[in-house]
């Protein structure tokens, strides 16, 4: 069976998670570090733990052996993090979608660094987003795409992380944009809102941070 949408669970703090049983289409599950026992402790069996296990002790480690049908055990001495070898391990597997959990509310440069690896799965032309109880996140390279409404968040923003972004075209949302540079740092494409149940956005140059959010 194909592996069509993958759920990665990491070790952030555990009150920033969403309701996982809402995202039902995903078919593989991956714990990340101390992200495997919080999905040993959610989901009881899982597919897959992956990561060096610096952040559980003896008796989470067995738990998380007891639960994941398959185990990855990395060095705790190497150059990528956790999560970005669990994020290599799932565009490998060329799924349609991924979904990250765990990966916002801690420490920030972990939080910075997390967002920038959605630019790995932007250019394997996989559709992937950092999720929490308040927003969900997706990273955008030059393109034109579709975002479906989505009733659980009021608001959608449109940040530049770029110096610029290039002939920003926005439809079916509230405030509307055609062919517009967005300055680094502008509000401009703060806080918009869904007006149709489709909206689309199209830029030519930079790179787009996309975040869905609610109060």
């Amino acid at each position: 069976m194909k592996v069509k949408v993958i759920g990665i669970v990491a070790g952030g703090p555990q009150v920033d998670l969403p309701p996982l049983d809402h995202y039902k289409d995903i078919n593989m599950w991956v714990g990340v570090d101390f992200g495997a026992y919080i999905l040993s402790q959610i989901l009881g069996n899982f597919d897959l733990a992956v990561g060096d296990f610096d952040s559980v002790d003896n008796k989470e480690f067995k738990m998380i052996e007891s639960k994941a049908s398959q185990i990855e055990k990395h060095p705790t001495d190497k150059d990528d993090t956790d999560l970005e070898l669990a994020i290599q391990m799932a565009i490998e597997l060329n799924p349609d979608q991924v979904y990250i959990f765990g990966a916002t509310g801690g420490r920030k440069d972990h939080e910075w660094i997390n967002i920038m690896l959605l630019k790995k799965f932007n250019e394997s032309g996989i559709e992937a987003w950092i999720c929490n109880n308040q927003n969900e996140i997706t990273l955008k390279k030059p393109g034109h795409y579709q975002l479906k409404r989505d009733d659980r968040f009021q608001y959608v923003s449109f940040l530049p992380i770029s110096e610029s972004v290039h002939n920003l075209s926005l439809k079916g949302f509230l405030y509307e944009l055609d062919d517009t540079t967005v300055m680094s740092g502008s509000s401009l494409t703060v806080s918009n809102q869904w007006n149709e149940k489709i909206g689309t956005y199209l830029f030519t140059e930079g790179i787009l941070i996309v975040v869905k959010s609610r109060d």
